[in-house]
């Protein structure tokens, strides 16, 4: 009797491990929107150098990233998830690196689904 309980404990065990595991795996990111605060000679992709969106202007000249589209880092609350993933239609999906470099890469800048807006350096 020992032995039959012993095993139902452990396919307990076993059982909500599974079900914790699902549950982490289901955790679903909700894009914020972020300002970035760095100046001429700091990177974009440095997501130590955004805030949470305070409805700062800016500016017309558009040089750099000003709003960012992204979700929060899972270490880093504070800070967007520079390796979030971001899926279009019809395209290999991104990170939000990648789709940052892509807005202010080459010499023409331009917005895109998750650089919302630009700035002047």
């Amino acid at each position: 009797m020992t032995l039959g309980i012993s095993l139902s404990a452990n396919a307990q065990s076993i059982k909500s491990e599974k079900e914790v595991k699902a549950e982490k795996e289901s955790v679903v990111l909700t894009n914020q929107t972020w300002h970035y605060n760095g100046g001429p000679s700091d990177s974009p992709t440095d997501a130590s150098k955004y805030t949470l969106d305070d409805n700062e202007p800016c500016g017309i000249t558009q040089e750099t990233v000003c709003k960012l589209f992204a979700p929060a880092s899972p270490s880093n609350p504070n800070q967007p998830d520079m390796s979030a993933s971001v899926s279009l239609p019809g395209q290999p999906s991104q990170t939000i690196t990648q789709r940052i470099n892509n807005a202010v890469g080459g010499s023409s800048k331009q917005t895109n689904e998750t650089v919302l807006s630009l700035r002047p350096l």
